[in-house]
């Protein structure tokens, strides 16, 4: 399976791509690409810990984000739809 075709993959570029402007958390870049480092991984050990590094850069692009929006640079209705799928992301990642 191309990491493309990966829901985890998948669940990263979407929130990436709903930031109005993604150089306001530039680790969400970050995220779908260890994902992807990750899926391409023969060493399924390698894979994992490169997973649970994902979990941490989800929680840093959610510290950027809340940033943002406390700056008011991101509306409440964006910080709460992106927040809600990096949360799920974080979930997901960690299952």
């Amino acid at each position: 399976m191309q990491f493309h075709e990966h829901k985890l993959w998948q669940e990263a570029y979407v929130a990436l791509m709903d930031l109005e402007n993604p150089e306001l958390t530039p680790s969400a870049k970050d995220v779908a690409a260890t994902i992807a480092d990750s899926l391409t991984r023969q060493d399924r050990r390698a894979g994992r810990e490169l997973l649970q590094i994902a979990v941490g850069l989800v929680a840093k692009t959610r510290t950027e984000l809340a940033v943002a929006w406390g700056k008011g640079l991101v509306t409440d209705e964006t910080f709460k739809k992106i927040d809600d799928q990096y949360a799920t992301l974080s979930s997901s990642l960690q299952s």
